[in-house]
């Protein structure tokens, strides 16, 4: 796809650097060599030239680069001068080459966005342009390269194809159903549709870790008031980010610090303690910490190990049954002091680790570090790990809940028709993730989060 307009942009963040770069991209490319470089560049190859004006002065010298349709980023020409980072420089440069017709400045992310029209990248590499750009760590780094280089698009388009294989077996069933051993074929239906079902949930698992690399860890301290919250959140913060009293109800808002664990972004969050409060303000503090919980990767429950033991069991089983999906949960018993209990880790069925410690004396804090390493222990091997966005997720889990629905319907009722509509539905959702529709809406969202000159 070419445009008529051409674009120019700086491809480097605004302020004083060594080194500042333009980019211009657009079918005007070589009107534009030839009015401010003034030679015949060769593809490819660093020019080092004077960057003239309008009028023929001489503005900078700097490294001029060429690449030719289609073998650019964009899939048109495309030219970049690398001139002294001084943005008023770089400013008057521009304004020189917007004099011509046809150019323009570029919008955010429309290089990327030329890019995936002219299919020289998909939505999800392109997307993961973006993500480099904004990573935070050396791991969502390693991740969205691996997006990059189309190891998740790889797969989406290989589970597409086992769908459309899958389609095509169920239609030949209902086109030449006395051609065709139904027996035989539908038992090989049923054995490939449950292979893509898992080979769809490995992939939202995988997505899932992504996501946390991109956003980081969310981890939520919660509880009754008292239990030791605040106290917990300071030492981990290793500051007195909170206010500790023995008065009831002293935090009130939400209280978030940003820490790393192994590499790993984690916003720790102190919210005010859950209970029946007459007080407004508390009450909002109160819906304002569960509507953290409903939205965290992980909780940190604090207990009073004082508690009666029926109080704490009530506690804890309200919150394991109320776990979203990808959602865990530690319950740490504070104030072992007082009971004169040694520090433990202990286990409710088998799954969710309970530690007794005392956070005023410092008694059990190993454990606690422990299980912290542990939570983001398993996002350490980003090998195969992609740095994921919540449209992919949604867009994988509606593909998967079409397939098991249509699974389901088929064997119930035994026709395999209603299987036949649900896959196409679920291949629609995957292609939806690699840009094979025609959403402006959507694109337009998506690309205007990047930088301009990307």
């Amino acid at each position: 796809m070419m445009f008529h307009e051409t674009i120019v942009a700086p491809a480097t963040a605004f302020g004083r650097s060594s080194i500042g770069v333009i980019r211009v991209s657009g079918s005007s490319v070589i009107k534009i060599i030839k009015k401010f470089l003034k030679i015949s560049m060769t593809e490819r190859f660093a020019h080092y030239v004077s960057f003239f004006d309008i009028n023929g002065n001489i503005l900078d010298k700097g490294i001029a680069l060429f690449f030719h349709a289609p073998r650019s980023f964009t899939g048109e020409d495309v030219l970049e001068f690398h001139g002294h980072g001084n943005p008023f420089l770089l400013d008057i440069l521009i304004k020189n080459i917007l004099s011509f017709n046809n150019v323009r400045m570029a919008r955010p992310g429309e290089f990327s966005e030329r890019a995936f029209l002219n299919k020289k990248i998909d939505l999800v590499q392109s997307e993961a342009v973006c993500d480099l750009i904004n990573a935070q760590s050396e791991l969502a780094i390693k991740a969205a390269s691996c997006s990059l280089s189309g190891y998740f698009s790889k797969k989406i388009l290989y589970i597409i194809e086992q769908l459309k294989l899958l389609y095509s077996r169920i239609e030949a069933v209902v086109n030449f159903p006395d051609e065709i051993n139904e027996l035989d074929l539908f038992k090989n239906i049923k054995i490939n549709l449950i292979a893509v079902i898992k080979l769809i949930q490995n992939l939202i698992d995988i997505s899932y870790q992504g996501n946390i690399l991109k956003k980081g860890i969310k981890i939520v301290i919660s509880g009754a008031p008292n239990v030791g919250k605040s106290s917990l959140f300071n030492y981990l913060s290793n500051e007195q980010s909170s206010i500790v009293t023995n008065i009831p109800g002293t935090t009130r808002d939400i209280i978030c610090k940003d820490i790393w664990i192994n590499g790993i972004s984690c916003e720790l969050m102190d919210t005010a303690g859950l209970h029946k409060s007459k007080d407004i303000i508390e009450q909002i503090g109160i819906k304002l910490a569960k509507k953290k919980l409903h939205t965290c990767d992980h909780i940190f429950l604090v207990l009073d190990v004082t508690n009666n033991h029926l109080f704490n069991d009530k506690l804890i089983n309200k919150n394991i049954n109320q776990l979203k999906l990808n959602q865990n949960i530690t319950f740490i018993f504070n104030k072992i002091d007082l009971v004169n209990q040694r520090p433990c880790l202990k286990f409710i069925d088998k799954k969710f680790k309970c530690i007794y410690l005392s956070i005023k004396y410092k008694i059990g804090l190993d454990f606690l570090k422990n299980r912290i390493n542990e939570i983001s222990s398993s996002l350490n091997n980003v090998e195969g790990v992609f740095l994921a966005r919540r449209r992919h997720l949604s867009e994988l889990e509606k593909a998967l809940k079409y397939l098991i629905n249509g699974k389901k319907y088929w064997l119930k009722n035994k026709y395999i028709e209603l299987l036949s509509d649900n896959i196409r539905l679920s291949i629609d959702c995957l292609l939806k993730i690699t840009g094979n529709f025609s959403n402006n809406d959507l694109l337009n969202k998506i690309f205007s989060e990047f930088c301009i000159g990307k």
